[in-house]
């Protein structure tokens, strides 16, 4: 069989972000509804060696980066081992996490070793008290320590994720860009997005060329280059930064043209898009004893059924109706 990911439109699929976990040690107010989500049962989640399995599999059609996602992945027993085994596939060139920092200051050393080259830190404000407010749990602290531990680990990259929300954290803009001036992150703005139905609110909605007006206000933008395998993020630089700034206009500009991604979740599911309904249900086919040859076909079907443009309905009903953090980040 032709060893190759592409889907209808002919954009070719090197990117796969698999989730660990839907658990998280957070309860950002954007991500979980504030009763909560039902969690799957403990048993409905991969195994790793089933994770492993489907890995390969994407890795023989081509997939060079994986990045680790949850929920929270490192709440997960066993992470670190799990990604050196994923480091050791052939053809995976690239892993990547991202996290909520609030464990990876323990942990950035064991990560870097293990073979993730980049890390994602989910930070929406720089004051401690607005912290707690957003995200449940008083731990400001813990995740600016591991931002510091990201920089001295000597990762490739180090970005910060700032979900802008009109009226929470909007007033924060100029002081996330100062950060990109003063230490060697990447700060990335993103668009509040109705990705978890029950918590979209149309009016908490920052456009990103308002974002991008204030930063500009500051200092002018130069334009940066993307890197393999990258996603949908403008990079610019300030002049004279050690760092850079990233814009991702999720909800006003949709960047689908340019997909080269597909998600799997932690109960095995294939998402051809976050805002798709063409699935593909893995862990069956792994636990049915299907071999690679065939679980490759299955993706391949699914894929080229790939939508050509997502279907993001105004008032947040999206087709999935699960949190983001069961859907996997």
């Amino acid at each position: 069989m032709n060893n190759h990911l592409s889907d209808g439109q002919g954009r070719e699929i090197n990117y796969l972000r698999v989730s660990v976990t839907d658990r998280c040690n957070l309860r950002c107010a954007y991500c979980m509804p504030p009763s909560g989500v039902e969690l799957y049962p403990k048993c409905d989640i991969l195994q790793y060696r089933e994770l492993l399995t489907i890995i390969e599999s994407f890795a023989e059609l081509g997939v060079k980066k994986i990045r680790v996602t949850g929920g929270e992945p490192l709440v997960r027993k066993g992470v670190v081992g799990f990604i050196q085994q994923v480091s050791e596939i052939v053809g995976i060139q690239e892993i990547a996490i991202t996290t909520n920092g609030i464990q990876l200051h323990k942990m950035a050393g064991e990560l870097k070793n293990a073979g993730v080259s980049k890390v994602n830190i989910s930070l929406d404000t720089l004051i401690p008290e607005r912290f707690k407010t957003i995200t449940g749990f008083d731990g400001f602290n813990q995740t600016m320590h591991s931002i510091h531990s990201a920089i001295s680990s000597g990762f490739e990259s180090v970005k910060i994720n700032m979900v802008v929300i009109d009226g929470v954290n909007d007033d924060e803009i100029e002081d996330f860009v100062r950060l990109s001036v003063d230490m060697p992150v990447q700060v990335r703005f993103i668009e509040f997005m109705p990705a978890t139905p029950q918590v979209w609110d149309e009016s908490k909605l920052v456009p990103m060329d308002k974002v991008k007006e204030k930063v500009e206000r500051i200092g002018k933008l130069v334009v940066c280059g993307r890197s393999r395998w990258g996603g949908p993020a403008e990079i610019y630089r300030l002049e004279g930064a050690k760092g850079e700034i990233g814009f991702i206009s999720a909800v006003t500009r949709h960047f689908c043209s340019d997909c080269n991604r597909l998600r799997v979740n932690s109960k095995g599911k294939l998402l051809t898009c976050l805002f798709g309904s063409d699935d593909l249900d893995l862990k069956e086919l792994v636990q049915s004893g299907a071999d690679k040859e065939k679980i490759k076909k299955a993706i391949q079907t699914v894929v080229l059924g790939k939508n050509d443009i997502r279907t993001m309905i105004a008032n947040g009903d999206s087709t999935r109706g699960e949190a983001m953090s069961c859907v996997g980040g």
